[in-house]
């Protein structure tokens, strides 16, 4: 009976060994007013599927629930890395609301006929539900950290993941509504690096205090730096980061503020076989003409662009180009800060006849604390021990 006993605990553990699992994520990305997108890897090829629930009191099995599945053309997609849209399931209109992600093994895929194994999730019954939120422009208060030029150091997801969570028990009022990397948050462009971006950049899922992790509830967003068009992270930047646009370059807009997001490319002027960046920095500065004249920009109190290379004269090949092209229409539309990254100085550039809104190149030794209400926008420097450098108001 005794060696019955120990066979099964063996099995059991073996089984257990190779099941499916969630390595990085669920992290909410391409965040809009009707849906919200969530992103997550397995270990193992899968479908997958998200869940959703409205922002009630109902248990979240209390009724069925409906699914969306990734799907290309009508077929559900194998794949370990996961990403799917879901709408809003609130009928009255509120933003928040629960999910839960799914992802079911597959374990033979040969002659036509495919075989599927154990399934791994989120979970909802240890730990509290995941809530999500979609945009709201009304929102009276709105709170955002932003970083970069980490490149890679994976101390960022702990520091962040501590800095949010300490936000909300503090003063939930104005705890994070969402972060911005400023670019260059990864190191080199290998695939260990691919790995390591990720788990900076969300939240894993058998981290050992989950139920405080902060990326599967508050949105990321990415600005593309100079090292994120390298490698293995280039080539999968849009699988990994998913936009509102499909571009690196989008707009998104909280309460009173409206983030410009736009991407500098390399810094380096096109000179390899494998680049075209000056033509790819036209099409942008195209789209940007007619994105600044949408409600969701025009509607916003403040309007903070961020772009990884400053515009500025002398700090980077490429800063003259990205001057011409972006600036004047940046200016036109009443611009209230530039945010940047990529010199890892901290210093602001006041407003001259050069460029009539100030822009902020933040440090990589320091992260950026925006607090905005319907009248007034502080953007705190802080350094990464939660002291404040210095505020800027708007």
């Amino acid at each position: 009976m005794k060696k019955f006993l120990t066979l099964a605990l063996m099995l059991a553990v073996s089984t257990s060994a190779f099941a499916i699992k969630i390595t990085y994520g669920p992290y909410v990305q391409a965040v809009t007013k009707e849906t919200v997108t969530i992103v997550w890897r397995t270990d193992k090829t899968a479908i997958s599927w998200v869940e959703t629930a409205p922002g009630d009191k109902t248990h979240f099995y209390a009724f069925e629930r409906p699914k969306f599945y990734q799907t290309k053309l009508g077929r559900k997609v194998p794949t370990k890395l996961h990403s799917i849209t879901i709408p809003n399931p609130n009928t009255d209109g509120k933003p928040t609301f629960r999910y839960r992600a799914f992802s079911q093994e597959i374990t033979s895929n040969k002659g036509g006929r495919t075989m599927y194994g154990r399934v791994a999730s989120t979970r909802i019954f240890a730990y509290r539900h995941i809530f999500v939120r979609t945009l709201d422009y009304n929102k009276k208060s709105v709170n955002f950290i932003l970083m970069n030029d980490q490149h890679g150091i994976e101390g960022t997801y702990e520091l962040l993941n501590k800095r949010i969570t300490k936000a909300k028990r503090n003063d939930r009022h104005w705890s994070a509504d969402a972060v911005f990397f400023v670019g260059d948050m990864c190191a080199g462009v290998d695939a260990k690096q691919t790995s390591i971006y990720t788990k900076v950049s969300g939240g894993v899922n058998n981290y050992p205090k989950y139920k405080e992790t902060p990326f599967h509830e508050v949105p990321m967003f990415m600005t593309r730096g100079v090292n994120e068009t390298f490698g293995n992270v280039g080539v999968n930047y849009m699988s990994y980061f998913p936009t509102s646009t499909g571009k690196p370059y989008y707009t998104v807009r909280y309460g009173s503020v409206c983030f410009i997001v736009l991407d500098s490319g390399r810094d380096q002027k096109d000179k390899a076989a494998g680049t075209d960046f000056d033509s790819y920095r036209k099409e942008q500065a195209a789209w940007l003409a007619e994105a600044l004249k949408s409600e969701e920009v025009q509607g916003a109190k403040f309007k903070v662009a961020l772009m990884h290379i400053p515009p500025i004269s002398g700090v980077a090949p490429v800063s003259k180009d990205l001057h011409s092209l972006f600036v004047p229409l940046l200016e036109e539309a009443g611009v209230t800060l530039m945010i940047c990254g990529y010199s890892h100085n901290s210093y602001m550039n006041k407003a001259s006849k050069k460029c009539n809104f100030p822009i902020l190149e933040n440090s990589s030794a320091n992260l950026l604390n925006i607090r905005a209400t319907q009248e007034r926008m502080d953007v705190v420097v802080e350094d990464l021990q939660g002291n404040e450098v210095t505020t800027y108001t708007f």
